[in-house]
């Protein structure tokens, strides 16, 4: 049960911080990090992970974090903290799994956007609405 209270968790915080990288472009700290804490909360009652997975699960979104410390912001440092928070649930495979979709699926939009001339390859566009995109994606499929 715990397994599936964690995975809403993370549901739920993707839902609310991908609105608030489409609004506004920056997701809000305390939002992250109560998600954090709350799924942190689950862990102990969870037997599917093992403790270190789980911190091996955040080298993805510190990978993130430091390439949008490498690039001046390009990558935004809110998407490098949600992908640390999704690897606390979902482990090392399950996160860099979560990742290379949400990067497909972002691709893919840009590429459209690009043969539609909406955007030039400067255009930025949110990528917390991929990550969870990407989540629903991974969670019918573990269904």
């Amino acid at each position: 049960m715990w397994n599936y209270v964690g995975r809403g968790l993370v549901g739920i915080l993707l839902i609310i911080t991908s609105v608030q990288d489409i609004r506004w472009k920056k997701i809000r700290l305390w939002v992250v990090i109560l998600g954090m804490v709350l799924i942190c909360i689950c862990i102990p009652f969870s037997t599917t992970l093992s403790v270190l997975d789980r911190l091996l699960g955040i080298t993805p979104g510190i990978g993130v974090l430091i390439l949008s410390k490498l690039t001046s912001g390009k990558i935004g440092m809110g998407d490098g903290l949600i992908l640390g928070v999704t690897g606390i649930e979902l482990g090392f495979w399950g996160n860099m799994e979560l990742f290379a979709l949400a990067l497909l699926f972002a691709a893919l939009f840009s590429i459209v956007l690009l043969i539609l001339r909406r955007a030039d390859r400067k255009k930025a566009i949110p990528f917390i609405p991929f990550i969870l995109l990407a989540y629903i994606v991974l969670m019918v499929q573990i269904k």
